[in-house]
């Protein structure tokens, strides 16, 4: 059992989507894939079950829109952090229900920005944060909008959150933290390589980079998922 800590990356709302879908299903057996991208163009990207007309007549000229596989809220990708992290089926963490495996991720999250000073705490659920939440028609301000066992700062400002889906090849989560909320000079770096570590230990499998990355990248698939999230038909989908 291992954690592959995959390079940063770049680029579009496909690529990035593609890479991801693509990844659920080429992680080995027993093991996990980590991940963090960039954004190449200002990007919204929402979730699977969200009404795209709802959301276009809402989103600010010059920004991309891009459905996403899991589901959850409308995230904001002009200055966030994104990760994704990847449990092969056969992963024992991989069985674990859904609300758990969010908060022990959330709780590794937590641990490594408490590296860095920064505290935050778990959103116990919705009706208990004092944050009030925007309406849905403003999507700019999803971090405003916290949900149980989403990461908040002091105040109840929501930090971090994300969103999971399960499939016969183990578990997608796409996670985002709001970078304008970390303090000036927070190391992304060290952060990064501390989340990772806190994962490992959580799940109980050690970081190993395999020699040869190619077979996660399996071009046939990668392209039909390039293929999906660049049709409008995909977007529209609800």
């Amino acid at each position: 059992m291992h954690l592959i800590h995959l390079p940063n990356a770049f680029g579009n709302a496909v690529e990035n989507m593609a890479l991801d879908s693509t990844l659920l299903q080429t992680t080995p057996k027993k093991s996990a894939v980590f991940r963090h991208y960039g954004w190449l163009e200002p990007t919204y990207t929402y979730g699977y079950t969200q009404h795209y007309r709802k959301i276009i007549a809402s989103t600010p000229k010059g920004v991309h829109l891009c459905r996403r596989p899991t589901a959850g809220g409308i995230v904001d990708h002009r200055n966030d952090w994104t990760y994704s992290l990847i449990l092969q089926a056969e992963l024992p963490s991989a069985r674990l229900p859904i609300p758990s495996i969010y908060k022990q991720i959330h709780h590794c999250l937590q641990r490594a920005l408490q590296q860095q000073q920064v505290e935050v705490h778990l959103a116990p659920c919705p009706k208990t944060c004092t944050t009030k939440s925007p309406p849905e028609e403003d999507p700019s301000r999803c971090f405003s909008n916290p949900v149980g066992d989403d990461l908040l700062l002091a105040g109840n400002a929501k930090l971090a959150g994300a969103a999971i889906k399960r499939t016969r090849y183990g578990i997608l989560l796409q996670g985002s933290i709001d970078r304008e909320k970390l303090p000036e000079g927070f190391n992304l770096e060290k952060f990064s390589t501390d989340f990772t570590a806190a994962i490992s230990e959580q799940l109980g499998i050690s970081i190993n980079q395999p020699s040869d990355l190619r077979p996660l990248f399996r071009q046939p698939l990668l392209n039909d998922y390039r293929t999906r999230y660049a049709d409008i038909k995909w977007q529209e989908k609800r």
